[in-house]
């Protein structure tokens, strides 16, 4: 009794003292890197006054003091739209590598509303299912497996999760204590968690996707923002005894380009290269809620090949809050106001069908979902998940509302908004408990091109640039391929859109036009930005590649002034065991041939169908016959094909109108239309 007393009087604190942040805002919090950290405090505080050592961290090989503005030794007052004046003096000091006034950026959950009704993404209730019972059924449910959920907070004590909550490695980056407890109303990271590690036949609310799972709840956001140092540590939080760290957050939809920081970056690399035991952690993130008017390829954080880009399906197609994302790799379902939500637990040891839908619950699926296939496979690297994703990823029926699907140079399907479509937890743990490793990842970056040229009008301006054997030698599969673009525009830089074309013809579409980021940035500006794309996945870089450009309705004109490629991958084939044909029916009836993504069946004779599964036999009156039986009356021609298929006989009747006979009945007068009628239903 006393405990939640102490509890929800210290949430109140924590919401009652929260002030809101002006995104981009100066702090007074300097974070520093130094090229001798033996007593570098004190040396520091000697020699530079107005300074309040706050505390030290490490990310990789690095170390970071971290200190504080006193602004009561100031003359004046921290500005917080401007750098601090003594900046410029720290920069000068010979013992200091790398110095930064931070700022507090919003960070925002990736959800819209808050209503989830039942299970139906898990109970096969829709079709197509993610095969999550599938997965259940073979012996699979997260065991062994953590999962760090950065989020407002978990409520740790909620009866649904607290079996599967690690309380203590936890941790609340807002107000720098232990107790990751959301503020008063904050439940989203409390509803995350249930989609991932909801306890299972415990007659509570819901049951989690990893149900076995261990959770550790990393709050992050609140009304104070986050920092570049604190997200770092945060997604290096307890590194040595974290799988998966599940992202429902990011920059505002909409509009603007947003990265991680330096040391994010950092962190993000060294989360992939010392985390799991050099196998490389799992980050997941939400795509983004900003529907096709936007494109997540303006969210660094989904624009990294470090993270797993998630969003979502509703019935049928893509959800319709879904972004046009040329770095998202797969989809799970994510709730919909346009069908049915999904439910979860949430705060005060609740259970909730609240109208929540969103990116957000789709990460915590996908989170889930990898669980299951670290279950089945420990040994898996963070490349081996992301490759499986592309594998086992499928189109199964959904519509892009945005454009149509495409198939690129491997053979695999990809929509420009759902990359390569609905995650299969069967098939993720399938493959992952006979996964061979793939190669080690190779780089390959091309020279920087200039003299691209200016828009004009609303047409396409096209530069092709050829990569040769010898220009990259290392790659002959492709994984990620990333894109840094310098360019200009005379106004509205939201009606700038690039496009890129791989020498197989994949078109991926990096940016499209914007029009929120147009009203948001109306006047004429320059950007540097690195954009990334999946849909690549497995072709050759060796070829003509071509970037093409435009302005929307020629409302501006764009100018590329530089670019450059850099190419992710493998020389060998990190999928050499995977055979299609090896489950296909075709083999009994034609030839398989394997597109490792896909397979297709060249039947024999007598045989048709997508796996040569139908039996065409043709019969006479008089019985069966190698010749479909054919007769004539007055210029009609009637066949009567029999096809047999699974052991049922299907009688076919087609009747063909000779144009002689079409001719006669225009001399003769008749009407054709009721004629045609009459002959086709007799």
């Amino acid at each position: 009794m006393h405990v939640h007393l102490l509890t929800f009087m210290f949430c109140c604190l924590k919401m009652y003292y929260s002030v809101q942040v002006f995104d981009g805002e100066f702090t007074g919090q300097v974070v520093i890197n130094t090229t001798n950290s033996e007593g570098f405090i004190d040396r520091f505080i000697k020699k530079h006054d107005g300074y309040t050592f706050q505390k030290r961290f490490q990310i990789g090989r690095h170390e970071y003091f971290v200190f504080e503005i006193n602004e009561t030794q100031r003359t004046r007052k921290i500005s917080k739209q401007t750098e601090d004046f003594d900046i410029k003096n720290l920069k000068l000091d010979l013992e200091i590598d790398f110095v930064n006034q931070e700022k507090r950026y919003r960070r925002i959950a990736k959800t819209d509303d808050t209503e989830w009704s039942n299970l139906w993404h898990l109970n096969d209730d829709v079709s197509p299912s993610m095969k999550v019972n599938e997965a259940w059924n073979a012996g699979y449910t997260g065991s062994g497996i953590k999962i760090a959920i950065l989020d407002d907070g978990l409520q740790t004590d909620h009866t649904d999760l607290d079996a599967n909550v690690d309380t203590v490695n936890d941790y609340d980056y807002q107000s720098t204590d232990d107790n990751p407890m959301p503020d008063v109303g904050d439940s989203h990271g409390t509803k995350v968690a249930g989609l991932i590690a909801a306890e299972k036949d415990n007659n509570e609310c819901t049951v989690g996707i990893a149900y076995e799972s261990t959770i550790i709840g990393v709050r992050i956001l609140g009304t104070s923002g986050l920092t570049d140092s604190e997200e770092a540590q945060a997604l290096n939080h307890h590194l040595s005894g974290i799988d998966i760290y599940s992202n429902s957050w990011g920059p505002t939809d909409g509009y603007g380009f947003s990265e991680p920081g330096t040391i994010t970056k950092d962190a993000l690399l060294d989360g992939i290269t010392s985390g799991r035991g050099g196998k490389g952690v799992i980050y997941t993130w939400a795509a983004g809620n900003g529907q096709t008017s936007d494109n997540c390829n303006g969210d660094g954080y989904v624009n990294s090949i470090y993270t797993i880009g998630v969003t979502s399906v509703e019935e049928g197609r893509n959800a319709w809050y879904s972004e046009v994302c040329a770095a998202a790799l797969a989809a799970t379902f994510g709730g919909s106001s346009n069908n049915r939500y999904l439910t979860s637990t949430t705060t005060s040891s609740g259970c909730t069908s609240d109208g929540i839908q969103g990116t957000s619950f789709s990460t915590p699926i996908a989170s889930g979902i990898i669980a299951l296939a670290l279950h089945a496979n420990s040994a898996l690297t963070w490349r081996d998940i992301q490759h499986m994703i592309v594998l086992t990823s499928s189109r199964n029926g959904f519509t892009d509302s945005y454009s149509s699907w495409g198939t690129n140079g491997a053979g695999k399907e990809y929509s420009q908004v759902l990359g390569f479509g609905l995650m299969d937890a069967e098939a993720m743990v399938t493959q992952a408990a006979i996964w061979t490793n793939v190669p080690t990842q190779q780089t390959c970056a091309t020279s920087t091109f200039t003299g691209s040229g200016s828009t004009s009008g609303s047409s396409y301006t096209t530069d092709i640039r050829s990569i040769s054997a010898t220009d990259c030698s290392s790659i002959t599969y492709l994984e990620h391929v990333t894109i840094d673009i310098s360019f200009s525009y005379t106004e509205y830089r939201g009606v700038t859109e690039f496009y890129l074309v791989s020498p197989s013809g994949t078109e991926s579409h990096l940016m499209h036009y914007r029009y929120d980021d147009a009203v948001y940035f109306d006047s004429a500006g320059s950007l540097s930005w690195t954009f990334m794309s999946v849909h690549f996945w497995r072709e050759s870089p060796i070829g003509q590649w071509t970037l093409k450009f435009k302005s929307y309705r020629g409302l501006s004109v764009v100018t590329v002034s530089s670019w450059s490629i850099t190419f992710y991958g493998t020389s060998a084939d990190p999928l050499p065991n995977i055979d299609q044909c090896i489950s296909s029916p075709c083999e009994n009836n034609g030839t398989c041939t394997n597109n490792v993504y896909s397979y297709n069946c060249q039947c024999t004779d007598g045989y048709s169908g997508t796996n040569c599964q139908t039996i065409i036999t043709t019969v006479s009156t008089q019985g069966t016959s190698t010749e479909p039986l054919t007769t004539e009356d007055n210029g009609i021609s009637t066949t009567v094909v029999v096809v047999v298929v699974a052991g049922c006989v299907v009688v076919v009747i087609v009747i063909v109108a000779i144009v002689i006979a079409v001719a006669k009945s225009f001399s003769a007068g008749a009407t054709v239309g009721p004629v045609g009628v009459a002959v086709v239903w007799q």
